[in-house]
């Protein structure tokens, strides 16, 4: 679906929420993302701890991984991950709060906690190594299945602000920085390009995460990850938790709408072309048209009016939206929702 915007008539609709205009990612690296290597992948072992124990890999690589920077793949709020070196199936993610302890790594111990019940890779944890500082007290690393893809799009600010200040994390961008806006840009197109089969297979595995009883983290978009190579779009960082799928909240990590009004924006220092700004609307608006006819066929439907999140009404409130459903009063927007069948029946 393309779209003729014109943006001297858009612009005023638009607005731009200067909390928004922060840094948000480190080198345009999630969490734990992770892009398939040139690495050796293990084989011949029945799971990671074999590998490990094969390779005496607690008392022999551990310590060199996470002392070595050139092994670190990303930092977030809360977490950093590491490759490992000839390994290409499994990644290590450390909590930040200890990474510059000192730790006996001969008492380190491995243990197995993989969900057998998960039919598909969603970057779950697959074992945990529990070691201890020179204090003695706890500390676990996880081992993570290795995911593939780049990240969608630009992760909220609260990974890279110190928590209750205004100040950037060491080595964040700008959150309206040229170089993030482009990779908005270019991640929201790459979607968008994918076939409708792409998103009918998202929502396949959407309810195959959730009958094994985690559900899927939206506030980050960059916890979905493109994978162009073969036309996937994979998920990380899954919760713990039993809980019904939200497609509301699932469409608005999807199309990255947490940042559209700083891409849009023409009062910081980077304004994007108007070209820019058309391709940017005409690209979200083909993610929420594939995204909604992949529902339709998989018969699956959004929250009704009643009981949708707050990320879902900022999706539904954006411009892009308000271009799909071909109206701007809520109301219609609703009705239009409920004609093609993909809003919940309400009951009081």
């Amino acid at each position: 679906m393309l779209l003729n915007v014109n943006s001297v008539n858009l612009m005023p609709k638009i607005n731009v929420c200067k909390s928004e205009r922060k840094a948000q990612i480190q080198s345009l690296k999630s969490d734990v993302f992770v892009k398939s290597s040139n690495n050796v992948s293990f084989k011949g072992n029945n799971s990671f701890i074999d590998w490990a124990e094969n390779t005496d890999f607690v008392h022999t690589q551990l310590p060199e991984i996470l002392s070595n920077p050139e092994n670190k793949i990303g930092s977030g709020f809360s977490h950093t991950a590491y490759n490992i070196p000839n390994n290409d199936d499994y990644i290590l993610r450390a909590h930040n709060s200890a990474l510059n302890n000192i730790y006996d790594y001969t008492s380190a111990k491995i243990k197995e906690t993989e969900n057998k019940e998960l039919s598909i890779n969603i970057g779950q944890k697959t074992a945990e190594i529990q070691i201890k500082d020179e204090n003695n007290m706890p500390y676990m690393i996880e081992i993570l299945r290795k995911q593939k893809g780049d990240p969608l799009g630009i992760p909220p600010t609260q990974a890279v602000f110190i928590p209750d200040s205004d100040e950037l994390r060491q080595g964040e961008l700008p959150y309206e920085d040229m170089e993030r806006k482009k990779y908005y840009a270019s991640s929201i197109h790459k979607v968008a390009q994918m076939p409708l089969e792409s998103y009918e297979k998202l929502i396949d595995n959407l309810q195959a995460v959730e009958k094994s009883g985690y559900s899927f983290d939206h506030l980050n978009s960059n916890n979905f990850l493109i994978d162009g190579d073969n036309n996937n779009i994979n998920m990380i960082d899954m919760d713990k938790v039993n809980k019904k799928v939200d497609y509301g909240n699932a469409l608005y990590a999807l199309t990255n709408i947490n940042y559209f009004s700083t891409f849009a924006s023409k009062y910081d220092k980077n304004p994007v072309s108007n070209e820019e700004l058309e391709q940017a609307i005409n690209d979200t608006v083909e993610i929420i048209e594939k995204f909604i006819n992949a529902m339709q066929n998989k018969n699956v439907k959004f929250k009704n009016r009643h009981e949708y999140s707050y990320e879902f009404m900022k999706l539904f409130t954006s411009f892009p939206f308000a271009f799909y459903c071909k109206a701007i009063d809520e109301n219609q927007k609703w009705e239009k929702l409920e004609q093609i069948g993909v809003v919940e029946d309400y009951t009081s």
